[in-house]
């Protein structure tokens, strides 16, 4: 939390005020580029951080992040990765519909601290922009241009890049379209999410698996995940039996993925893929919130992968020098990963009361 409040990783002043870097470099020190969605993500973040501890200042950083988006959007949509300097590494000026989603779910939680109808008026503008250009009736478009006009498809090693394509993990954004219904009283965003966590239905193997990446068998457990949790999220919210079965499905697939020696999470079930902490983050907190309810199959399996994949993350913590108190994104990474700590500080607050909850959700699910 110290990381993510006071270190440079957060802008804390001049014309950028607010945003969030993707990542740190730890050697030698630089910042790739601002990242929306991981700004969006710290709305949420920050705003936990408050309710858990009563912690203030993370209230006011939270603002901050959102005076950010307010500034840079173009009617109503952030580009993925706004150049920071001729310095930067501009990776993206596209809008994604992922990234738009997770700043929409930041400001409905920051208004439903705050009361400031500013912040819900706009997260319905946001809303309303992602119907009209990203969402065909069905699923949401991945990324377009700032004319809105659908980009390509991105490949690497000859496979399709799972955020380039519609997939699965857009039904994350139920997590806002239902609270904005609720908001509201509009049912159109309920509709949107139920059809979007259908999509994501359509894409999952019988074996529990979602298709991240079409036309290969490789399934990148980043996403995957991103689709347990929309799916969850709208099985409770909704008492929908379909929608939380086949996230339950989803995380237990997860859970295989683990091996008899293994204990993070990997990247991806290629070959050669390696450890990866925001995925591993992400199955801790989710088999903790479904805990009860995967025991009545699991038994003691369950608790065991719980302590494997808790100690585990501990070994992606950065104890001192530049990057202290942040996560590393991979081992052999000398970086400093905001939305890995993001997700990790969660799970492991969660972790530490993991006898005392039953199957539920958390307010400012990250």
């Amino acid at each position: 939390m110290r990381w993510l409040l006071s270190s440079d990783i957060r802008i804390k002043k001049g014309k950028n005020k607010g945003a969030f870097y993707g990542w740190k470099n730890l050697k030698p020190v630089s910042f790739p580029f601002i990242y929306s969605e991981i700004t969006g993500y710290a709305i949420t973040c920050l705003l936990w951080i408050h309710a858990e501890f009563r912690n203030f200042n993370a209230l006011e950083a939270a603002k901050e992040s959102a005076e950010w988006i307010l500034k840079n959007s173009h009617s109503y949509l952030v580009v993925a990765r706004p150049s920071v300097g001729r310095s930067s590494i501009n990776l993206s000026n596209l809008l994604y519909s992922f990234d738009n989603g997770m700043i929409m779910i930041g400001l409905l939680n920051l208004y439903n601290v705050t009361k400031d109808k500013n912040f819900l008026v706009f997260a319905e503008k946001v809303t309303q922009a992602l119907i009209e250009h990203f969402f065909d009736g069905e699923k949401l478009t991945a990324r377009l241009s700032n004319s809105y006009q659908p980009v390509t498809s991105e490949y690497e090693d000859g496979i399709v890049r799972w955020s380039t394509v519609p997939g699965a993990y857009h039904c994350k954004l139920s997590i806002g379209l239902l609270e904005l219904s609720r908001l509201t009283g509009k049912t159109l965003y309920v509709e949107v999410s139920n059809l979007l966590c259908n999509y994501a239905t359509s894409l999952q193997n019988s074996d529990g698996r979602f298709i991240t990446n079409p036309g290969s068998d490789i399934v990148h457990l980043h996403p995957h995940l991103y689709a347990c949790e929309g799916l969850i999220y709208s099985g409770l919210k909704q008492t929908n039996e379909d929608h939380y079965r086949a996230g339950l499905d989803g995380l237990i697939w997860a859970m295989a993925q683990l091996g008899s020696s293994s204990k993070a999470l990997f990247r991806h079930t290629g070959a050669q893929s390696i450890e990866q902490s925001d995925c591993t983050a992400q199955l801790l907190r989710l088999l903790v919130l479904c805990r009860s309810e995967l025991k009545n199959t699991l038994n003691d399996e369950l608790d065991n992968v719980i302590e494997r994949l808790h100690s585990r993350l501990l070994d992606f913590h950065i104890p001192f020098g530049e990057g202290k108190g942040a996560m590393r994104y991979q081992l052999a990474l000398e970086t400093a990963c905001s939305w890995c700590t993001m997700f990790t500080m969660q799970a492991l607050r969660l972790w530490s009361v993991r006898n005392s909850i039953r199957s539920a959700w958390i307010d400012y699910f990250i």
